[in-house]
């Protein structure tokens, strides 16, 4: 398991925000202002580091952090993030940054910030004046905070995060995956579309890559017919920490319409198209093309590997 550290410091709130939204999404995290920064933290595997510009400088105690533990981050994975009112100079800030720094910078993040004129001390706003006058920008509140660009980061640095896994092998990955799926037969099928969401359990017959499941029909395929983007999860009952096994597949959902492959599926499940007829009600047929398997399993990280693995097919 690759656990993340996100260190951080805010002057009005908008880093806070964005650090608390990227933890959110980032577990197993924690997530702390650098003053708490202490010798518990040091074992972290992926650093994630976020500060506001101002006036064309990082937060001081972002800088004093980064003086103070350089000898710590060097040969760390790190990503590095700001908030900020102009775009190019946060990037060109963050790039000062990641040359002053040993470790391994992974990504650079660059996202809006906020300025609410009325909550500024005396020294920002100063400093803000002479900034505007500069810069050309209007004298009065900008938000250009945008929760969207904060998940997209977030969600950038989660597959950066996939990249430092101890990976098993792909074809043993791929064999533990299929031997899992084939020992189960119930399934939750996450569907969405035009605000409407929908978890159904379900039946499945896993075959090749691809997840069957009959069904009279439902809400389901309301979304199915707008969204064939669908989530799986497969999953063991849960009895502890050191034994858990399950999965979140990822894939595209088709309504079978070719009678060949529907009459397959119905043979690999064991039945006849004669008792599929004999029924009073018509059965469809949904096949999840999978894409991506995330699979968390306790025995991986016995065996010397991140316990949770990602087979992309």
């Amino acid at each position: 398991m690759i656990k993340t550290l996100i260190l951080y410091e805010s002057r009005y709130g908008s880093t806070w925000e964005a650090a608390n939204i990227i933890s959110l999404i980032l577990g197993p995290s924690r997530r702390i202002p650098v003053s708490q920064f202490s010798e518990k933290h040091r074992g972290y595997d992926f650093i994630v580091l976020g500060t506001p510009i101002y006036n064309g400088k990082i937060h001081p105690k972002m800088q004093i952090f980064l003086d103070n533990e350089a000898e710590w981050l060097d040969g760390k994975n790190i990503a590095l993030f700001c908030t900020c009112l102009n775009g190019s100079e946060g990037l060109r800030v963050l790039r000062e940054v990641e040359d002053t720094l040993k470790g391994n910078i992974l990504e650079l993040g660059v996202l809006g910030g906020r300025l609410e004129m009325d909550r500024l001390n005396e020294r920002d706003y100063q400093a803000l004046k002479e900034y505007i006058s500069r810069e050309g920008l209007p004298s009065q509140g900008m938000n250009l905070f945008n929760r969207e660009e904060v998940v997209d980061l977030a969600l950038r640095l989660m597959g950066i995060r996939d990249t430092l896994l101890v990976e098993v092998s792909s074809s043993q990955l791929r064999s533990e995956v299929e031997e899992f799926l084939k020992e189960h037969n119930t399934c939750t099928l996450a569907t969405s579309a035009q605000g409407r969401v929908r978890a159904t359990p379900l039946e499945y017959q896993y075959s090749q890559g691809h997840i069957y499941i009959l069904s009279e029909g439902g809400w389901k395929f309301a979304n199915l017919l707008f969204n064939p983007m669908v989530s799986v999860a497969v999953y063991d009952n849960y009895t502890d920490m050191g034994n858990l096994r399950g999965m979140q597949i990822t894939g595209q959902a088709i309504i079978v319409e070719d009678m060949v492959e529907y009459e397959q599926a119905i043979q690999m499940k064991g039945l006849t198209m004669n008792y599929i007829k004999s029924l009073p009600v018509d059965l469809k047929l949904i096949r999840v093309d999978m894409e991506k398997v995330e699979f968390l399993n306790s025995q991986f990280e016995k065996e010397g590997y991140s316990s949770r693995q990602v087979l992309k097919f």
